[in-house]
């Protein structure tokens, strides 16, 4: 008794308690979409959380993790209750004509029949500002209308369904009834779709939609049928605008603005990576990305390393906070998985197999892709129930060339105007394209190596419990040498 008494009153340094909430705002979301917690509506709850977090913060000794730890569910539930509320609202309505007005958000996906987006910023009813409104998106499948934008506002007429994934409703072929354009409109999107105009006209299809995807996040205009072998293949990640894209970028931008200064690299860096967001728009993969880079720009600005799983609690926590619903994103399930694949079991891996040796360029490759592929494969599994056991190969034959790619797209931009040099650059560029797309269509036809299984079964997350083992075998020996230095 003595001892416990002892280890709760033992002081504890701040970044635990920040850990501690974090691991509160991620396990009281999971609860409360899972149990339907939605009464926490009262502005009371969010102040009690404040509260405690105060507690928690003022007196950092172990008893009071648990207040850290109360503070975090009760804002997660908090902030969930809104979510909830909105869908119940929502789901009264299914199999009823309503009218709705929205946002869309993103970018519109036009094809030869339809034009499909998804919609947010509910009010339900005909009044405008004073119809009800909802938390909550709904996914729309309309006639084709190719005027139809990003941050467009559209007011809807039509059959609501239920929906499916992380959508509370889906409207088949709605009447548009409104459409208003925020004038003089989104100054960002307007800078991206010129670009992408230049760069249109310099490539043919595919590899303009594949170009587009890999450097602006445009994945809406890839043919199903690349989009579909990209998913079988396991390689639909390349085109989801998120961790490896911004990485690049990032990169790039800190070694020429860092030559100017330490704080200017960070600065200007860290606006490039705002605009970039902004650019591409902010999905849940790119949000993940950006916060998660601008930590790391800090850290180097400062000098200090964060733990990479302390990143990922720390960036999964925020992101919930902003919408508890990218839980069920599977955008973001993927970013979080593949950027702890090549973070955290990486690292481990590599020490399993070359122990204190640094594995060499091909092998580090090797096991960076195999890394971020196990820890995506049950997410990948249970979405979609098939995946390519040769994905690894895939993988490791288009993304060492994936920067290449995305820097000659861009310069095919910048270049659209110079005579020779602009057909020099989108000869390379095309043919650069042209293999990843032979790769890709290659490897989805190797049907003997495809497995699928019936998507969304739970038992596929079984695949977890030999990598948690891993980590934790790796994490208590690292401990055990630890302590026998001292």
């Amino acid at each position: 008794m003595f001892k416990i008494a002892k280890f709760f009153a033992r002081p504890i340094h701040q970044s635990h308690f920040v850990v501690t909430l974090c691991i509160g705002i991620i396990a009281g979301t999971i609860l409360a979409l899972v149990f339907r917690i939605n009464f926490f509506a009262s502005p009371l709850w969010l102040v009690a959380a404040m509260v405690a977090l105060v507690i928690a913060y003022l007196r950092p000794r172990a008893a009071f993790l648990i207040a850290a730890i109360i503070a975090g569910m009760l804002l997660s539930f908090f902030r969930s209750t809104t979510e909830l509320v909105g869908e119940d609202y929502i789901c009264q309505f299914y199999n009823q004509t309503i009218t709705v007005t929205g946002i869309i958000d993103g970018d519109p996906n036009h094809d030869e029949a339809a034009t499909k987006f998804k919609i947010n910023h509910l009010r339900f009813g005909e009044n405008g500002e004073q119809d009800k409104a909802a938390a909550g998106n709904l996914y729309v499948s309309t006639k084709l209308n190719e005027d139809l934008h990003r941050s467009d506002q559209v007011t809807l007429n039509g059959k609501l369904l239920s929906g499916f994934g992380t959508y509370t409703g889906y409207l088949y072929k709605p009447i548009i009834q409104n459409l208003a354009r925020p004038d003089p409109g989104d100054p960002v999107l307007n800078i991206r779709n010129w670009f992408a105009e230049r760069i249109a006209g310099r490539l043919s299809e595919p590899g303009n939609s594949l170009g587009l995807s890999y450097l602006l996040g445009m994945k809406t205009g890839l043919p199903d049928e690349l989009n579909d072998n990209l998913r079988t293949v396991g390689l639909v990640h390349i085109v989801v605008a998120s961790g490896a894209h911004l990485s690049i970028l990032v990169e790039i931008a800190r070694r020429i603005f860092g030559k100017l200064s330490r704080f200017s690299g960070l600065l200007l860096s860290i606006i490039f990576i705002l605009f970039f967001m902004a650019l591409v728009g902010f999905t849940p993969s790119i949000m993940r990305a950006g916060i998660m880079s601008i930590l790391t720009l800090i850290a180097w600005y400062v000098g200090h390393k964060f733990a990479p799983w302390r990143i990922i609690l720390i960036v999964a926590a925020a992101t919930l906070v902003i919408n508890p619903m990218f839980i069920i994103n599977l955008g973001w399930l993927l970013s979080f998985a593949s950027f702890a694949g090549i973070m955290v079991l990486g690292p481990k891996l590599a020490t399993f197999f070359y122990g204190d040796r640094q594995p060499k360029f091909i092998a580090s490759v090797i096991l960076t892709t195999i890394s971020a592929t196990l820890m995506t494969l049950p997410i990948t599994l249970y979405y979609f129930g098939s995946i390519s056991l040769i994905s690894v190969i895939a993988n490791l034959l288009i993304l060492p060339t994936l920067p290449i790619a995305m820097g000659l797209t861009f310069f095919t931009g910048v270049l659209a105007d110079v005579p020779l040099l602009n057909t020099v650059i989108s000869f390379f560029t095309e043919k650069l394209l042209d293999f990843h797309i032979g790769i890709v269509n290659f490897f989805a036809t190797q049907k003997s190596f495809l497995i699928q299984i019936d998507s969304y079964q739970l038992w596929v997350f079984a695949f977890y419990i030999p990598i948690i083992i891993l980590l934790a075998y790796s994490f208590f020996h690292q401990n055990k040498r630890r302590r026998s230095t001292f």
